[in-house]
């Protein structure tokens, strides 16, 4: 059932896609761009102690690991 929710959700997506007139090339280079960043800001951060800096790091590691999804989602 879950394989069956995963291509539902990538054929809304491709349905999604083409309404908006975006390219999936450039959408896959856009969030290559953004994966970028987000692992260029993690390198920057120390998350050894209970601090913002920590807090700030678990976000971006969410905010990657939605990123990783969307690209699977997107060659798929």
């Amino acid at each position: 059932m879950n394989s069956i929710a995963i291509e539902a959700g990538a054929q809304a997506m491709d349905s999604q896609l083409s309404t908006l007139g975006i390219d999936e090339v450039t959408l896959h280079h856009d969030l290559l761009i953004e994966l970028g960043k987000v692992e260029m800001a993690l390198e920057q951060i120390q998350p050894d102690q209970e601090t913002p800096a920590a807090t700030q790091f678990q976000l971006l590691e969410g905010r990657r690991a939605k990123l990783n999804a969307m690209l699977l989602r997107l060659a798929a």
